[in-house]
């Protein structure tokens, strides 16, 4: 009888010792937990603010006002709309403006730019 008393105060005083490591393990978690919590909540805001910080840089009032501001860019005019084959005709270069871009010249295809311009009456 008094090895089996022996036997169960030895075996509680290591389960209370277990259990005492586990309680501490688990609010080391917890802590963890609160902390990665914090982190998260942090996190989403920081992701609001980025969002309306974004929203603010891309909103089109303000791009048009930087564009006119810096660029020098306006709304789009009819005159500036061409068609396919007058595109072609201005950029496609031809063997001159190969030639002085491989020589290292300057091209101005001002010439080109008129002719193109004019209306197509050949549809």
């Amino acid at each position: 009888m008094r090895i089996i008393n022996l036997v169960l105060i030895g075996s509680v005083v290591a389960l209370s010792f277990v259990i005492y490591q586990q309680k501490y393990q688990s609010q080391a978690m917890d802590r963890r937990i609160a902390g990665l919590s914090r982190s998260i909540d942090d996190a989403r805001d920081a992701v609001g603010v980025l969002r309306a910080e974004w929203s603010h840089l891309n909103s089109p009032k303000r791009i048009e006002r930087l564009a006119r501001k810096y660029l020098g860019l306006g709304p789009l005019k009819a005159s500036q709309i061409m068609t396919a084959r007058q595109y072609a005709a201005i950029y496609q270069p031809s063997p001159a403006v190969v030639a002085a871009r491989m020589l290292g010249q300057s091209y101005q295809p001002a010439q080109r730019l008129q002719a193109a311009l004019k209306p197509d009456t050949t549809q």
